[in-house]
């Protein structure tokens, strides 16, 4: 398993802010994250997930 980040460690990463990530998390599309503890505990991110998901909106041209 890779480095664990929060939220805002993550917004840095990809440029947009911690609203956005929260928002991605309740209609999803966004990270995938692990949610630590019971409903109520802190979210993570893996390393490699925020990298994979960079690398997925790369693009070649605006018409893709």
């Amino acid at each position: 398993m890779s480095k664990l980040l929060n939220e805002k460690e993550v917004a840095e990463q990809i440029g947009m802010s911690v609203h956005w990530m929260r928002y991605k998390r309740l209609s999803g599309g966004g990270i995938p994250f692990l949610k630590m503890g019971d409903g109520r505990g802190a979210v993570r991110y893996e390393q490699g997930a925020v990298d994979a998901f960079k690398l997925s909106r790369v693009r070649r041209s605006t018409s893709e």
